[in-house]
């Protein structure tokens, strides 16, 4: 009734392991792809005139919510 997991033979254990290291490889590359493509599209951002204004405008909200937290402070 209770099956023991078996040990694979060597061979079994080779196979797997290369496919493995290959799949390993593959997922490396695709992360080198990926990593590639999000710079290209971080550049393109940085020279689009929405993307600025989003940036200043979370900048600001940012400064104000500090500002916020700081007048806070000093009621406590």
């Amino acid at each position: 009734m209770n099956q023991q997991p078996r040990i694979p033979d060597p061979q079994t254990k080779a196979r797997t392991v290369a496919r493995l290291r290959e799949t390993c490889q593959m997922l490396d590359a695709l992360n080198v792809f990926l990593d590639g493509a999000i710079a290209q599209v971080e550049a393109e951002n940085r020279g689009n005139p929405l993307y600025l204004r989003r940036l200043e405008r979370a900048e600001e909200l940012l400064d104000s919510r500090k500002q916020e937290n700081l007048e806070e402070q000093k009621v406590q």
